[in-house]
């Protein structure tokens, strides 16, 4: 039996299924409504000829899988440069996502669930599942962060209309670990020899580890005495004067002196070849415990902070030379200058007199 609507369209039965047909374009379209309500199907109806009427229908978008998706998080992530990738695993088991990895390391994603049947119920099921079944809040609400991003990527790209609700609840667990002197130390003196200078060099500057790695010596400007950061991980760039800190100069004289310039153009690097994320990662985890130290590199970032704030530093020229950058502070951030900077080195040189890190080389 078919029920007409007031339109361009009607509603049908398939089996224990409705269905319903509308036009665009003088071709006939037919979309499940998923439901053995008749009622559901109406109402799918009049959305669709209200979004034709608006110019805001999709003709594929009930055909969009969550592999899609996943493949335009990663290509998204590709063109913002970043190196560090979310992990999909259980989302992909979840929904259904064939996964594949190639030989030179990149992933594609087939098959999985439709998008149209990934429901706000549905998510919060699938929040319940993880944590039901022991992953930490802060790795659920990652893994539902990507997903977010992944469907407000389709809704930007015009492939979607619609779009779960995914909330991230605060899991109340941050870090707000400092880093002592002698805990930087005993950390430092067990990494392999190559690695020192990446754990020295964030605890002198409170620099991201995701900017520090790929750290260029063309970045370097010895005449100007600054260390220039191009791009971050805030969208903006960001200069360390070095000239006005004694324990930061006299720690790139000594890796210029010790490392490979002519081989390697990264600050850092094994061999001449630049150090990967999951190395520095690996070797730092083993120092740490190793060291018995409960450390991670982004609490070395938090200590830097203190440090300039200890030293009389204003928290907006201490956020411009680490690369924080919130609500909070943003007016005072945006204006800070390069004479500021430098003021604020310099304060934090004479509170630190006579520190010396003692690294044994890189």
């Amino acid at each position: 039996m078919t029920r007409r609507v007031r339109g361009l369209g009607s509603v049908y039965q398939r089996g224990d299924t409705y269905w319903i047909k509308f036009y665009v374009d003088g071709k006939a379209k037919r979309e499940s409504a998923g439901s053995e309500k008749e009622a559901v199907a109406v109402r799918l109806l009049k959305r669709r000829l209200e979004e034709l009427s608006a110019g805001r229908y999709v003709p594929d978008a009930g055909k969009v899988t969550l592999a899609e998706l996943l493949t335009m998080l990663g290509v998204d992530a590709t063109a913002k440069g970043n190196r560090s990738r979310p992990k999909l695993a259980h989302l992909c088991q979840a929904f259904d996502v064939k996964v594949t990895k190639a030989d030179d390391g990149t992933t594609t994603y087939s098959e999985g669930w439709l998008a149209r049947a990934i429901t706000t119920d549905r998510v919060r099921a699938y929040e319940a599942d993880r944590l039901q079944a022991g992953a930490a809040r802060a790795t659920v609400n990652q893994e539902l962060a990507a997903l977010r991003r992944a469907f407000n990527l389709a809704v930007e790209a015009g492939r979607l209309m619609a779009k779960p609700v995914i909330k991230t609840p605060d899991p109340g667990n941050a870090r707000k670990g400092f880093v002592t002197e002698k805990q930087f130390a005993a950390v430092r003196d067990v990494l392999p020899l190559h690695l020192q200078g990446v754990w020295e060099f964030c605890y002198l500057t409170g620099w991201r580890i995701g900017e520090v790695l790929p750290l260029r010596w063309a970045q370097v400007d010895w005449r100007a005495r600054v260390i220039r950061l191009d791009d971050s991980k805030n969208g903006e760039a960001r200069e360390f004067p070095f000239g006005a800190y004694p324990p930061l100069t006299a720690w790139l004289e000594r890796q210029l002196a010790s490392g490979e310039p002519v081989s390697s153009a990264h600050v850092f690097h094994q061999a001449g070849r630049p150090i990967p994320y999951e190395t520095w990662n690996d070797a730092r985890q083993r120092a740490t415990t190793a060291a018995h130290v409960d450390a991670i590199a982004h609490d070395l970032r938090r200590t830097a902070v203190r440090n300039l704030e200890r030293a009389g530093v204003s928290r907006s020229v201490a956020m411009s030379l680490t690369g924080h950058k919130t609500e909070a502070v943003y007016r005072r951030y945006a204006i800070v200058d390069s004479s500021a900077q430098r003021e604020g080195v310099a304060k934090l040189a004479k509170a630190q007199v006579g520190h010396s890190t003692g690294t044994n080389g890189a």
